[in-house]
């Protein structure tokens, strides 16, 4: 230790003695040890940290699919009631449908909160007890018993002020009185950290019917010592029994089975590992660049590393020196990169997607701050190490004759090959940016068929105990429009089920004058319902024929949907 203390010190010494040089390796080193650190903790948090549910490995996700139309699909309720009673490999089959509710109290101004429709046993399958009150029973998700709510934490908190007296009360939740059961933890992400309600599936007599309609979300626990393979075999075997059972709406329907983690971040794993790969790299340039300042100055300090050489110094205690002082340089420059990856976490955690919630738990934790300690040691060897043979080995007779003028051939090729790998990995990010920023560029030159400059979205959600049937729809949108078209900057008005790009519905259609499609193979396509003013509202161009007017309107207009009931009204 005394001699490691010695070396610090020296070290120290050495680094004041040339700031600039010091200064520029730790710049150039905080910047690679901060982009890292940054892009890890997004790493960690969303590929590395199990979901906070008990046993996390045995969560499923369980999809639909019909190749190759739909190669993954949702789930209709009549196949996963059947699921829920053939199955055997799975402990709990859940089911989870997003829907949106208007909370009324007296106290505040109306708000819309979105909510979760969820069977019974949900809470229990994933391991999470509510903070307050209790979960759903069997009785409660059966049509007749199901006005009971589960709160989010935050909910309680920003509506309710935290009372502890909120299990038993009861609420108003789109114009129907629901009573308010529990209350589940912040902790409790499900189906995403935005949902503020839970309320009983409550599958209806018809709805149990329904093999076609496909709208539900389904999560699955497995019973121990059962494999993945083992429980997607058995689902196979179920859907291809279900598909001879129910050949009009089942046949050449199958499943799949993902992790519950995989399936959160199917879209975002490999632009992780993309980045992290790419900020690996600019670590290494930094390195090759400050591996470079050091063989600089060594070169300066050939007379006094032949000095010390020739008053006894072992190659290996100049070299433990000289490492000493790069490693010292590496952990200024990480303790830099520490700070600027905790400043910058915000701006990175704003360009994620909205629906990615572990990216909502990033933070500098205590594996984050294990992997920036190893990384700075890696950093400080790997760009001290050269220098340190090179400078611990000087030829005695050519540097201290002649006024201590000594040879630097070895050291000018050692520098001239760190140059070419600087350049080399510069190009290769220089060519990976360039096609991913072309990439970029081209899609945003790509047509999508409207035009969204100067409109606006607003969703709205009808309570179906107040519009129950269509002709109070219509009414309502009506009214709605008219009102909208003449307020003072709006040039034109228009609804729609379900914006471009943003969601599709599927409608089967036969084809007169031809015969009809064999089970499973039914002619299908996407449709919206729209208003007359959608296409002028969207600006969406008319290339033939005419567009819809009032009278042509169908009575059951946008957002009329009996599983959800937004419908995006659009301004221009």
């Amino acid at each position: 230790m005394s001699i490691l203390l010695h070396d610090l010190r020296y070290a120290f010494r050495m680094l004041l003695r040339n700031p600039g040089v010091a200064m520029i390796a730790v710049v150039a080193l905080g910047l690679g040890i901060g982009a890292n650190t940054a892009i890890f903790s997004v790493v960690n948090s969303v590929l590395l940290r199990a979901l906070p549910y008990t046993d996390p490995d045995r969560l499923m996700m369980v999809r639909e699919n019909k190749f190759p139309q739909f190669p993954e699909f949702s789930i209709s309720p009549g196949n996963f009631l059947d699921w829920q009673k053939q199955d055997t490999s799975f402990e709990t089959l859940a089911a989870v449908s997003g829907t949106s509710y208007n909370l009324v109290t007296n106290d505040a101004e109306p708000e819309r909160l979105r909510g979760a429709r969820v069977t019974a046993g949900v809470f229990e399958m994933l391991g999470v007890r509510p903070m307050l009150g209790r979960t759903f029973t069997d009785e409660e998700d059966k049509p007749g018993h199901e006005n009971v709510a589960i709160i989010s934490e935050s909910l309680w908190k920003r509506r309710f002020g935290n009372d502890p007296n909120i299990v038993g009360q009861s609420v108003t939740l789109s114009a129907a009185s629901y009573t308010i059961i529990g209350v589940m933890p912040s902790s409790f992400p499900f189906p995403d950290r935005e949902t503020d309600l839970w309320t009983p599936m409550a599958f209806t007599a018809r709805q149990a019917q329904q093999h076609g309609s496909h709208y539900l979300s389904v999560v699955g626990r497995l019973k121990q010592g059962v494999s993945i393979s083992e429980a997607d075999a058995e689902l196979k075997t179920i859907a291809a029994r279900l598909a001879e059972q129910y050949p009009s709406s089942n046949a050449g329907w199958s499943t799949s089975i993902t992790p519950l983690q995989d399936y959160q971040i199917r879209d975002i794993k490999s632009g992780l590992i993309f980045l992290l790969g790419s900020v690996a790299l600019v670590l290494l340039i930094a390195c090759a660049n400050v591996a470079n300042l050091l063989l600089a100055r060594a070169t300066a300090r050939q007379r006094e590393i032949a000095i010390r050489t020739a008053l006894g110094a072992s190659r290996g205690r100049i070299a433990r020196q000289l490492l000493t002082e790069s490693i010292l340089v590496a952990f200024i420059g990480g303790t830099v990169g520490l700070f600027l990856a905790w400043w910058g976490m915000g701006s990175l955690l704003a360009l994620a997607p909205d629906d990615l919630q572990q990216v909502k738990n990033v933070t500098l934790d205590l594996r984050v701050l294990a992997f920036t300690l190893g990384v700075t040691l890696l950093t400080g060897v790997v760009f001290g190490l050269v220098p340190a043979i090179q400078a611990s080995n000087p030829n005695l007779n050519d540097t201290l004759k002649e006024g201590g003028r000594g040879t630097t051939v070895g050291h000018h090729r050692v520098r001239s090959s760190l140059v070419i790998l600087e350049v080399a990995l510069a190009l290769v990010l220089l060519v990976c940016s360039g096609l991913l920023i072309r990439s970029f560029v081209s899609l945003n030159k790509v047509d999508p068929g409207f035009n969204s400059r100067n409109a606006l979205t607003v969703n709205i959600a009808l309570p179906g105990r107040k519009y129950q049937n269509p002709d109070q729809y219509s009414s309502f949108y009506t009214q709605l429009l008219e009102r909208l078209a003449v307020l003072p900057g709006v040039t034109d008005a228009g609804a729609t089920q379900s914006l471009p790009i943003q969601g599709d519905f599927l409608v089967s259609f036969k084809i007169q004058g031809r015969p009809p499609a064999a089970p499973g193979e039914d002619r299908s396509t996407n449709y919206y319902t729209v208003t007359p003013g959608y296409f002028k509202s969207m600006g969406i161009p008319l290339i033939r024929g005419a567009a819809f007017y009032r009278a042509r309107q169908q009575q059951e207009p946008a957002g009329c949907d009996n599983q959800r009931n937004d419908g995006p009204n659009l301004l221009r």
